[in-house]
């Protein structure tokens, strides 16, 4: 009988230090998760102003370039083919 208590209390035991070891393992790995996380966050937030940036960037090259075409297209002739040997 004492035996069988005996083992049930150094089970409990060793199961309660097993449970507060796996519950700082938790939060241990879950405070290294957010700080990956903030650091994938600020990646990713630069990687988004840069494709914001060459979004822009495209867009008014496109737009420059319509304009320029649409410029040339209501030139007179002899000035067109001088602007398309630029």
């Amino acid at each position: 009988n004492q035996w069988l208590k005996r083992i049930l209390f150094q089970g409990t035991r060793r199961s309660l230090l097993q449970h507060r070891s796996s519950k700082a393992s938790i939060l241990w790995h879950s405070a290294f998760l957010m700080v990956q996380l903030s650091q994938l966050y600020i990646a990713t937030g630069k990687t988004i102003v840069l494709t914001i940036r060459t979004f822009v960037g495209r867009v008014m090259s496109l737009l420059f370039s319509m304009l320029s075409k649409f410029a040339i297209a209501f030139l007179p002739r002899s000035k067109r083919l001088l602007i398309s040997w630029l």
